[in-house]
């Protein structure tokens, strides 16, 4: 009988952290998720297509501390080397 207890008590604990740990992945996958599908369009000078020019803009607007949000391709509030690969996964096609 006492064996029995203990068998069930380890089922129980195992089942518990299987359950959590599947909750903390589930969430770390949607954070992911929500800032991929933030990412705004990293065609910049709105020529259907992103490539060294967007690069250029984007360069020149971290270069001058660009605070305008159509930089801020990530939406993260600023304007910096995040952006950069955001675009450059836009321009790889990613």
């Amino acid at each position: 009988m006492r064996s029995t207890l203990i068998s069930l008590i380890i089922g129980v604990v195992v089942v518990a952290l299987i359950g959590v740990g599947g909750y903390f992945l589930v969430k770390k996958l949607q954070a992911s998720a929500d800032v991929e599908t933030s990412a705004k369009s990293a065609d910049l000078n709105a020529d259907n297509k992103v490539d060294g020019l967007d690069l250029n803009l984007l360069l020149k607007a971290i270069e001058n501390k660009s605070e305008a949000p159509r930089y801020d391709l990530n939406s993260d509030s600023k304007v910096d080397s995040n952006d950069i690969d955001v675009l450059e996964k836009q321009w790889k096609g990613d």
